[in-house]
């Protein structure tokens, strides 16, 4: 039997080979073509172990079409590795490669491609609300430096965006203005793109339609949730689960003498978000949710109360997935849920398009424009060569010089 260690870092790899009782070191380039190279010399009788760090998800696709078992070892509970006073390349490696051969590995569990996939397209997402929440914070601070306050509760609705529209500021002021209000534009097309593709995908899995019941809960917050947890059979209780998320307090324990804490916040981040936002949504419902946050509230305060109920939403959302169950109090918004998701259900370049094609009817309709001058001015190009078939505009770009 082989055992392979492989230490990524960004621009080489430090491996180390215990075979026979003889350790072997060696490096290579961390590229396509030197992985491949590797991944090919390796046997079904050879076990590898890597952190569970940067591209460790691609290394492991390519690695384990190879060898007979890769594991991916959790950073945080290598102790040998953490805690060493002498702590190097090479050492890592040959720490990790002996505590694969005692069996000592702290392995991780290894979502599906599609499982990732999903978390990739759900976090590329959230990454463009924050950035879209960032620009709309610098519209704010526009405004709060040239003492304007906002007539309207949403700033950048009609109303709101009329009034940015009628303020009088200084040249660079209006500089920074429109050019948030312009990104903040793109930003909403895409971000409306990216659900569409993601309400696609949610039409496709049966959980979605089992959970959409649950106050607080839309399909944007399920998706997250789902593709956080993966395969729901692997955590054997609702304890299980909850410490995945970090909802569980610390304890110290020994002897007679044990000491509870706040929450541990180890495991997932992502899903302890969310499931935050979703209890700040749920408590507004009326319903069991709601009471027993105001009965927490009264005794320990909002905070505490919010994650006891993002813990047990949790542990509501564990028990209707193993049992197959639907939520029995009566959600009379599910409906309204179901008919969003399958409107706005749309693959990513047929969302792109349709909000093209909703610009260029816009315009129309509006300015009274000739399709050949409101097409540019929809979509940002200078020439548009165009058609128009019955049902709707069908348009084929092209650049200009």
């Amino acid at each position: 039997m082989r055992y392979v260690a492989l230490d990524v870092h960004q621009r080489y790899c430090e491996g180390a080979e215990l075979a026979g009782g003889k350790l072997r070191r060696f490096r290579f380039p961390n590229t396509h073509g030197d992985w491949t190279r590797v991944a090919n010399e390796l046997t079904p009788d050879t076990r590898v172990v890597l952190e569970a760090t940067g591209n460790a998800y691609w290394v492991y696709d390519m690695v384990s079409q190879c060898a007979g078992e890769v594991l991916l070892a959790n950073p945080l509970k290598t102790r040998a590795i953490a805690e060493a006073r002498i702590k190097t390349d090479k050492v890592d490696a040959e720490i990790l490669v002996r505590l694969l051969a005692a069996d000592f590995i702290p392995a991780v569990w290894v979502p599906s491609r599609e499982q990732r996939q999903l978390r990739t397209l759900l976090g590329y997402r959230a990454k463009l609300v924050r950035l879209r929440t960032a620009l709309k914070n610098s519209v704010h601070a526009v405004l709060s430096r040239n003492g304007y306050r906002p007539p309207v509760s949403d700033l950048f609705g009609k109303k709101g965006r009329r009034f940015l529209a009628e303020l009088v500021l200084p040249k660079t002021e209006e500089i920074i203005l429109g050019s948030c209000l312009k990104v903040i534009d793109e930003l909403d097309r895409e971000v409306a793109a990216l659900e569409g593709e993601i309400y696609e995908r949610a039409k496709q899995m049966p959980e979605v339609k089992l959970l959409l019941r649950i106050p607080g809960l839309d399909v944007i917050s399920i998706m997250t949730i789902l593709a956080e947890i993966g395969d729901v059979s692997r955590f054997r209780s609702p304890k299980k689960i909850c410490s995945y998320a970090g909802l569980v307090p610390r304890v110290h324990w020994s002897g007679k003498t044990r000491y509870t804490g706040h929450i541990t916040k180890a495991g997932r981040s992502t899903l302890r978000w969310i499931l935050v936002q979703v209890a700040h949504r749920a408590v507004k419902v009326p319903g069991p949710l709601r009471d027993f946050y105001l009965r927490l509230k009264a005794k320990k305060g909002a905070k505490v109360a919010i994650v006891a109920v993002a813990r047990k939403l949790l542990v509501l959302i564990w028990t209707l997935l193993t049992r197959k169950e639907e939520y029995r109090e009566p959600s009379c918004r599910y409906e309204a849920k179901v008919r969003k998701m399958e409107r706005l259900a749309r693959a990513y370049p047929l969302a792109k398009t349709g909000e093209r094609e909703a610009a260029l009817v816009r315009l129309l309709a509006e300015d009274s424009l000739s399709p050949s001058t409101a097409l540019p001015r929809a979509c940002g190009f200078s020439e548009v060569c165009l058609t128009l078939p019955p049902s709707r505009y069908v348009w084929r770009r092209r650049y200009v010089t």
